[in-house]
């Protein structure tokens, strides 16, 4: 998984030409953010009604009929602090001294339907393998935070500063810049939610729900 994740780095280094300013010396300040939001429950839907908004995520197995789900979002926000440099008599060459970095989850959900009765065997199942599916995306994003570090340092290098010929183009370079770490990224971050849907694939599979269902017999 590490090997695949650098490998799509590589691939995206193509850097900016903005003009002739000079390489920067020092590397941005990288700061790194994360969140694994606040967990809530709910238990006001039926079975078919999740079974529906399972359908709709494309989280459930045809025919599959659910009495529980556990759903999340995966974000990532940029942010970077920019100077400007003097380079000549007019020009100025922008470029980034810390990049914040935020990668995290939020709305984690758990819905068990309102048809299983509290504390029954089936009840206490299907909550322990909607509160696994939690602790998979919780592993996973510990997991990655170190590669996302180190991917934000390579990719800090790869792009180049942007030369303006006055102060009032600075912001619209800061933009400029703040886009293109967003396009670097962009493809890190859905080659993470592929590799969290994959491990969640390894609970979600005929043969544990087959195994679960024995359980409350």
């Amino acid at each position: 998984m590490k090997k695949i994740f650098f490998i799509l780095i590589f691939l995206i280094f193509p850097t900016l030409a903005f003009g002739a300013c000079p390489k920067i010396t020092s590397a941005p300040k990288i700061e790194l953010y994360t969140s694994y939001g606040k967990l809530r429950y709910d238990f006001s839907q039926n079975n078919k009604e999740i079974t529906k908004l399972a359908e709709r995520q494309g989280i459930i197995e045809k025919g599959l009929f659910a009495s529980g789900l556990s759903t999340i979002n995966v974000n990532m926000d940029i942010t970077l602090k920019t100077v400007g440099d003097i380079i000549g008599k007019y020009d100025f060459c922008v470029y980034p001294t810390a990049i914040k970095l935020s990668v995290y989850f939020s709305d984690p959900t758990i819905y068990i339907s309102k048809q299983l009765i509290p504390n029954s065997c089936e009840y206490n199942v299907v909550l322990r393998h909607e509160q696994t599916h939690q602790q998979i995306n919780k592993a996973a994003l510990d997991y990655f935070l170190p590669l996302f570090d180190e991917a934000a340092k390579k990719i800090a290098l790869s792009i180049k500063p942007i030369n303006v010929k006055s102060l009032s183009e600075i912001d619209k370079a800061s933009a400029e810049l703040t886009e293109e770490y967003n396009k670097k990224f962009s493809p890190l971050l859905e080659f993470f939610k592929q590799e969290l849907l994959k491990e969640q694939l390894k609970l979600d599979n005929q043969a544990n729900y087959q195994h679960e269902n024995i359980l409350c017999r």
